[in-house]
Order: C-alpha cells, then structure tokens, then sequence
C-alpha cells in the first residue's frame, strides 16, 4: 500500500493515545476494546509500554482511531481489513493448539 493514502503513516502510537483520550477518555476506550491498561490506572507511559508489547492491543487502538479520526478517509477501510488479516494470520500461525491426530501410513514393500 502506498504510504501516501495510508492514515496512519506518521502518526506515532504516543498521539494516537493522546488524541483518542482527549476525544473519548481512558474508560471509554478500555470499553470499547476490552483492554485493562484504559481501565485499571490508565496512564500514557504504561499503555505505551503495553501497547507496544502486545500486536493484537495495538491493533485495537489503531483500529479504533482510524475510526473516531480518519472515517472519511478514502483508504481507512483497506487498513482496517488488511489490519484485521495481518491479525488473523499472526492467530493462526501462533496457535496453541494441536494440530490433529493423523494415523500414520503403513509403508508398502
């Protein structure tokens, strides 16, 4: 994707915070994406830390921004898709669990 149509191209994951708290607030964000660092002593340097940390919070904030800030941005949905995607294949590689039971072959002779 061509930076230029992105909406998140230069905006550091610091702003995103600081503008979606000042638009909706520390516990409104940890309602609408579920994430205990907005909830429980919510502050800017340790959401930073978590976020950071974490690919699947960090794509709930941008996702989140993209749509309080940048809704009418002609590229937003793409970004959200291919974020959502990204997302998907990180789950599904990362998987903890088994893969199945396959009966082994016997060898012919």
């Amino acid at each position: 994707m061509n930076n230029s149509n992105d909406p998140l191209h230069g905006v550091k994951l610091e702003q995103i915070l600081i503008e979606l708290e000042k638009k909706i607030g520390w516990e409104k964000m940890g309602e609408l994406l579920n994430i205990r660092c907005f909830t429980n002593k919510a502050r800017l340097k340790s959401s930073l830390k978590f976020l950071r940390t974490t690919p699947w919070a960090r794509s709930r904030v941008e996702i989140l921004y993209l749509k309080t800030f940048c809704n009418k941005h002609k590229e937003t949905g793409k970004l959200i898709r291919a974020i959502l995607a990204q997302n998907a294949g990180v789950a599904e590689t990362t998987s903890t669990e088994p893969a199945p039971f396959v009966w082994p072959t016997p060898k012919k002779k």
